[in-house]
């Protein structure tokens, strides 16, 4: 089962730290999996309490707690499974969702449909280029007998667009309380939580310019792990303590000259998401590659690249309400957008970081990244006049591009961009 599955993941990796710690990785990461531990623990404890779940996607997903749902990640989730074959076969054989698109989405709803994972009441979206997770969700829903609310934004990142997606957040409350028994939206709490949110940002905002150290002082599969945030789990005060350990334990190694390899011959920038698996990872550290940027839609914001900050009056020239203010980070998500708003932060990133060279990790049915790639590659090359390789492969999968091969490919591209740099 999912939930008892993450269980006993959690527990193995604090077992591991505790009598096989490597010096690469940050001792912070104890606090990490013990919090993601307690979370699945939680959801199960809730789940046979009969609570009402819900499925709230970026820009509404602070919203869960306030409204009184226990909040599901899906996509999230979906990353997270022990067996994803199991859960590809349930969409693709036994509901007849189509193979080959994103692996991510597909597991993902294979796990909603399994039966694994508590039925959520109402399943939130938003209508972005990446229609294979919003349609994914979409059909969750369907299947399940949910509630759905898609979110949808405008082509622009200023105040109307923050304006557009709070009002659709009253009626997302509105809709949310006529429609299920006890649930009642509590602004309190959401402000609460917002503030939390905030300082999270800060603690991770002050790791960037930690990133621009020679050596980088995090590893290539520590810059892989997700952000955080408080508003997400059961216990927001562990979390803003483990972005706490986080920060501190970065500024301590970079105090001491600590590299997240061995020996830095190279510093890249990967794209979009990463490959499950170790072998990458041992790869990267084996050659000597630093990781100091992992590109992906909160990445900018996440760590100052783009700022805009929870209760700050002076951006757009007066105090946001509540609804508004939830909306910023979603408003500076950089996935899904135009061109100049997915690569004007890359370009600040590796300029800033002094990346050597980029990797763009395209995974089969992904419409925005495909898309993006060429314009990626070329501004890349002609504003920071680096290389760009463009690596296929799958998160969890071997059908389309074997991870043996794509490794290769990868390792011959890291092969010459260190004998350039040399």
């Amino acid at each position: 089962m999912f939930l008892q599955d993450q269980i006993e993941k959690s527990c193995r990796r604090l077992k591991n730290i505790e009598e096989n710690p490597r010096p690469e990785f940050l001792q912070s990461n104890k606090i990490r999996y013990e919090l993601e531990m307690e979370h699945a623990m939680h959801t199960l404890e809730a789940w046979k309490a009969g609570k009402p779940f819900a499925v709230f996607e970026l820009g509404a997903h602070q919203l869960a707690r306030p409204l009184g749902f226990e909040p599901m990640g899906f996509i999230a989730w979906g990353d997270r499974v022990k067996e994803p074959q199991k859960y590809l076969d349930i969409a693709v054989t036994r509901f007849g969702f189509p193979e080959h698109t994103c692996d991510r989405t597909m597991t993902a709803l294979g796990l909603f449909l399994s039966g694994e994972v508590p039925v959520p009441r109402l399943v939130t979206t938003r209508r972005v280029p990446c229609e294979p997770e919003r349609f994914a969700a979409q059909a969750a829903a369907k299947y399940l007998g949910a509630l759905f609310f898609e979110v949808d934004k405008l082509n622009s990142t200023g105040y109307e667009n923050i304006a557009y997606l709070a009002e659709q957040m009253g009626e997302l409350i509105e809709f949310a309380e006529k429609s299920i028994p006890g649930i009642k939206y509590s602004e309190e709490k959401l402000v609460e939580l917002l503030e939390m949110d905030q300082q999270a940002l800060n603690y991770r905002r002050d790791t960037y310019e930690l990133r621009k150290k020679v050596p980088c002082p995090i590893s290539p599969q520590d810059a892989f792990r997700l952000t955080m945030e408080p508003s997400r789990h059961p216990n927001p005060a562990k979390v803003l303590a483990y972005c706490k350990a986080y920060r501190d334990e970065l500024f301590e190694r970079a105090e001491k000259g600590i590299g997240g390899v061995p020996e830095e011959r190279l510093r890249i920038a990967w794209l979009a998401t990463g490959p499950f698996g170790r072998a990458t990872f041992d790869m990267l550290t084996r050659k000597g590659v630093s990781l100091p940027w992992f590109h992906y839609g909160v990445g900018p914001v996440s760590y100052g690249v783009i700022r805009d900050d929870y209760g700050d009056d002076s951006v757009y020239g007066r105090k946001l309400t509540p609804l508004e203010d939830m909306q910023r980070v979603a408003n500076a998500n950089v996935w899904g957008g135009g061109a100049d708003q997915w690569v004007d932060p890359l370009i600040k990133a590796c300029k800033e970081l002094k990346i050597d060279a980029v990797v763009d990790f395209l995974q089969p049915g992904c419409v925005t990244t495909k898309n993006l790639k060429r314009i990626t590659a070329q501004r890349v090359k002609e504003e920071v006049g680096i290389p760009t390789l463009d690596l296929e492969g799958r998160e969890f999968f071997t059908s389309d591009a074997s991870a043996a091969e794509m490794n290769r490919k990868l390792e011959e591209f890291l092969d010459m961009c260190i004998a350039n740099k040399n």
